[in-house]
């Protein structure tokens, strides 16, 4: 049997994308096959695309990372059954490992991801771990926008980042998916966010969805805001997937004890850091990737339950998913680009 699907043959830019017929996924053990309902484009697919540093990816390949849709079969899953809407972590592990076990299988040592390693959701069927999966009720866009870039923003927000209220945390480029999830998470634990942009139309945006503070960088020094509005003291928490220059701000305007979380590298990956404040200040620098399921199941009830209101910023049918990555490039969206698969 064919479906439609997006996929390319070969690494490169938007164009290598294409859409047309391929062999719908079979069942194995373990696995369940979804039909996919509504799904997004995260800048993750774009890396995919053009090939990641040091990562194989099996070619032809599915991009597409984030899963919303009905199960069709399924092997090995006690809890969900053919018929149920479900989401997926988009992030998997061996089972057997110390981190599977404890619940980070995001950190297992032979981790793999939807979308990444196997074939992923800009498709109309998706074959995926059944131990991936969590039942969800309610809007199925907001669901199928939600799983990469609001567990992301869990992970580092509270899971690592331990946020908490009267809080300060920097966001960089609060505009992108994982950025508009942790303003509202912020929210959440009524801490208060200091959101970076380059736009003064995002700048107003950004405000609508909870930002207490907006930066507008093009016209204003970051440092000296985030002085100005922290009376000086610095932020608690700073979120940055850019890195490079951002790193050499984050040490002036980390609080003493400050935590800086990272997870991506759109500015570059190597930098030179002045050890001598980052100790001096008692700063803690962590790496993440990804989440756990459980970090997942914590923060899609909030969806759920209206709790936090994915931006939408445009839908895409699955045929427009090359225009999607254009769009992406450029910097045209705020929040998520929704693909839509009938």
């Amino acid at each position: 049997m064919q479906m439609k699907a997006v996929y390319f043959n070969s690494h490169g830019n938007p164009e290598v994308l294409k859409y047309g017929d391929v062999e719908e996924p079979k069942l194995n053990k373990g696995d369940a096959i979804i039909e996919i309902k509504y799904s997004s484009i995260n800048r993750l697919d774009l890396l995919i695309r053009r090939g990641y540093p040091g990562i194989n990816i099996p070619l032809p390949h599915i991009p597409g990372v984030d899963i919303y849709g009905k199960v069709i079969d399924i092997d090995d899953n006690n809890e969900i059954n053919p018929g149920d809407y479900v989401v997926a972590n988009t992030v998997y592990g061996c089972g057997n490992c110390d981190f599977c076990l404890s619940g980070k299988e995001n950190m297992c040592y032979t981790w793999k991801m939807i979308g990444f390693h196997i074939n992923g959701s800009h498709a109309e069927f998706v074959k995926v771990p059944s131990k991936t999966l969590l039942k969800v009720k309610g809007d199925g866009e907001k669901l199928g926008v939600s799983p990469l870039s609001l567990s992301v923003a869990w992970n580092a927000m509270v899971t690592v980042g331990k946020v908490k209220r009267d809080d300060f945390v920097l966001i960089y480029g609060g505009s992108g998916g994982v950025g508009t999830f942790a303003i509202q998470v912020a929210k959440l634990f009524k801490a208060k966010s200091i959101v970076t942009t380059r736009s003064d139309e995002k700048a107003k945006i950004l405000r609508s969805i909870g930002a207490d503070y907006v930066i507008n960088s093009s016209d204003e020094d970051i440092l000296n805001k985030i002085m100005e509005i922290t009376d000086r003291k610095g932020v608690d928490i700073i979120i940055d997937y850019i890195v490079n220059p951002t790193m050499q701000v984050s040490l002036d305007a980390a609080k003493i004890n400050g935590k800086i979380i990272v997870f991506g590298f759109l500015g570059g990956n190597m930098f030179p850091i002045n050890w001598q404040k980052f100790y001096l200040k008692n700063l803690r620098i962590y790496g993440i990737h990804n989440a756990s399921k459980l970090e997942l199941k914590n923060a899609i009830k909030y969806v759920e339950n209206n709790e936090i209101e994915p931006y939408i910023s445009k839908t895409l049918r699955l045929e427009e998913v090359i225009d999607g990555h254009r769009i992406m490039e450029n910097n045209e969206i705020i929040g998520k680009l929704l693909v839509k698969i009938d």
